[in-house]
């Protein structure tokens, strides 16, 4: 039986976040959190280019359009980050590639204690169809997860 963690066992929290509202709320939370335990939250935005559209031949023009999408991003997400901040300690990155392969190998690469993300709440029908990040870190992670929901979503 695994042993209960002590609260100073969360030193990082990882806070993948896209632009909705519901991962602004849990940008916040895990602010809010962090700042009560003495941690620090590191706020990470993953985006996935359209591959279909980039052909092997044109790798220069799939490079600079990465820059410039992870440039665009990476302003929004210190935005946000400023408005969730709460006086925690907190941190931001901008990556590109399969979010919940992304998420869970930062958040091993940061040494991360804790995963706080939001989810949107849907029913089996809509996982199904449109798939869930929360719900691939869920089963994927090798570091504990949280996920938070915006009441009323």
């Amino acid at each position: 039986m695994p042993t209960e963690p002590e609260s100073s066992a969360i030193r990082h929290i990882l806070c993948p976040v896209d632009a909705s509202d519901t991962s602004e709320f849990a940008l916040t939370y895990a602010a809010l959190l962090a700042r009560k335990l003495g941690a620090r939250v590191t706020a990470l935005h993953v985006f996935e280019l359209p591959t279909d559209i980039f052909p092997d031949d044109v790798l220069p023009m799939r490079e600079e359009v990465e820059a410039k999408l992870k440039e665009a991003r990476e302003a929004d997400l210190i935005a946000m980050v400023e408005r969730c901040n709460h006086g925690a300690q907190m941190t931001h990155h901008v990556d590109s590639g399969l979010p919940h392969v992304v998420i869970c190998d930062r958040a091993r690469d940061l040494e991360a204690d804790l995963i706080v993300m939001g989810t949107h709440g849907r029913k089996a029908l809509g996982r199904m169809l449109l798939g869930s990040v929360a719900e691939r870190v869920l089963r994927t992670s090798s570091v504990p997860v949280m996920t938070v929901r915006k009441p009323g979503k």
